[in-house]
């Protein structure tokens, strides 16, 4: 039987080879027998004292695929040698020379160019076909300067370490942080080793992210949340309310503990620019022994309000952003307990409006084509409606032509007993049928001023709307709306 074989040095036997080589590319031999392999195929050349070689083998239907073949078993070989794995890919630069690494390998083997790797050239090639078969078998010898071999081995373990170490660094950190007491930076470091871990293509990448998630929420569970002031506090309203303290303390270990340094996040009630009820933040941070004094502007709402202290964990938050979705669960596990350190104050902020003897007066501004002009339903529903919070409320006249709101020109008409008075201009709006009923729309504008300085407390105008079977009854019934519910309502949420 026949088979073909081509056999093609380098290095110091090309020179025997060089007379052969230009004469003829391939021999084709005659034989009974398959033609001997050379001896570095049944056993790889121990390392010498420049160079450790590798081979590769492989049989395949053409050669370019049995040539792939050997050279992917030669790259296989030089990994194993260096003890890195093919898939590091810590970063794109990581991942990047990796790939680059190997395309110069493979260059250098399949076209046996020079210079593509320093120190690595392809020494020997066979390559033989089965003519029953039709197989072609491939055997490639390689070698590789030791000391090149070698730094390039230093330089891919780094590689590797940098991916393992975005792990281990910032957990092994986590642990001397939680044994020093220092726990919100460990549980930082722990939440950086969960995100390293979910982005990661590690060995165990999973089991890294859990287990630094439990150690997270472990600390996190070991925090709580301190009064050290009264809980339920009543003050004036517009007065500024005595500190409050707080201590963030942690049992972790079985060793209580204030927590030093932690940020606490407080929310508080505060009126709007639209005089709607809203809130603001603050931010203060624990001293070394885990305590926190809190100083609160004056509250402009009166009323019961909530003041919530909270540790504001949005740095760690941020850092578990990017948490696969796979790993969620654990995210939300950490989150849950950093949420749940937190407690609340009452403030039963006392409006002294309802303290101070007030008059009210009110007056059609614009009457409209309306025929009801009494506005004494108007001030009757405003009236009620302070009256139920306990106000302390006289009417007082106004002259059939008056059209003033300002302090002075009403000021001669305010009973001696008042402190505060109450005055409304009303205007009667559109009327509108709507099949059997009327559709009134009124508005308003209403000041309070306080008697002692002339300092106007509150000026606002409102609008309401309300049906009725008649255009009176709709009127009427629009300016009980305005004076009973939405003028005292605000007026309620507003005077100081």
């Amino acid at each position: 039987m026949f088979h073909e074989k081509i056999m093609v040095s380098s290095g110091k036997h090309s020179a025997l080879l060089s007379f052969a080589a230009c004469f003829v590319a391939i021999v084709i031999v005659s034989c009974t027998s398959s033609p001997q392999v050379p001896e570095w195929v049944k056993a790889t050349p121990a390392p010498d004292s420049t160079y450790t070689y590798f081979t590769g083998s492989s049989s395949a239907p053409d050669s370019a695929t049995a040539m792939n073949d050997a050279t992917a078993q030669i790259i296989a070989g030089i990994f194993k040698y260096m003890g890195v794995s093919i898939n590091v890919s810590s970063s794109a630069e990581a991942r990047a020379t990796m790939e680059d690494y190997q395309a110069r390998i493979t260059q250098t083997v399949t076209t046996e160019s020079k210079g593509k790797l320093a120190g690595f050239e392809v020494t020997q090639k066979y390559i033989a076909r089965d003519p029953k078969t039709g197989l072609y078998t491939v055997h490639v010898l390689a070698r590789y300067e030791t000391k090149e071999l070698t730094r390039e081995k230093a330089r891919l373990e780094a590689l590797a370490r940098e991916k393992e170490d975005a792990v281990s660094r910032p957990e092994k950190n986590g642990d001397s942080a939680a044994a020093e007491g220092r726990l919100l930076d460990a549980i930082r470091y722990y939440a950086e080793a969960m995100s390293a871990a979910g982005q990661s293509d590690i060995e165990n990448a999973q089991i890294k992210l859990e287990r630094n998630a439990k150690k997270a929420a472990s600390v996190a569970a070991s925090l709580r949340m301190v009064p050290l002031s009264e809980s339920s506090v009543s003050i004036g309203m517009g007065q500024t309310p005595p500190p409050m303290k707080v201590a963030l303390r942690s049992n972790a270990g079985g060793l209580e503990q204030g927590v030093a340094g932690a940020p606490l996040r407080i929310t508080y009630p505060k009126k709007l620019s639209s005089g709607k009820a809203g809130s603001a933040t603050l931010q203060v941070f624990t001293a070394r022994d885990g305590i926190a004094e809190i100083s609160l502007p004056a509250f402009d709402l009166p009323g019961t309000h909530r003041v919530y202290v909270a540790l504001d964990f949005s740095s760690i938050s941020d850092i578990l952003f990017n948490v696969p979705s796979w790993a969620l669960s654990y995210k939300d596990a950490v989150e849950s307990e950093l949420a749940g350190t937190a407690i609340s104050f009452t403030y039963k902020i006392v409006s002294s409006a309802a303290k101070s003897p007030t008059a009210i007066a009110s007056f059609v501004r614009t009457p409209g084509s309306g025929k009801l002009t009494d506005t004494q339903v108007f001030s009757s529903a405003l009236k009620d409606a302070l009256l139920k919070e306990g106000f302390i409320l006289t009417e007082f006249l106004l002259p059939p032509s008056n059209t003033a709101m300002d302090f002075n020109s009403l000021r001669p008409l305010i009973p001696a007993q008042a402190e505060r008075f109450i005055v409304a201009a009303l205007d009667i709006g559109s009327i509108v049928r709507d099949g059997a009923f009327y559709i009134a729309s009124v508005s308003g504008s209403l000041n309070v001023y306080e008697m002692a300085q002339g300092r106007m407390l509150y000026s606002a105008s409102k609008s309401a709307q309300a049906p009725g079977n008649s255009e009176n009854e709709a009127i009427s019934n629009a300016l009980k709306t305005l004076g009973g519910k939405v003028f005292a309502g605000d007026l309620l949420n507003s005077l100081p």
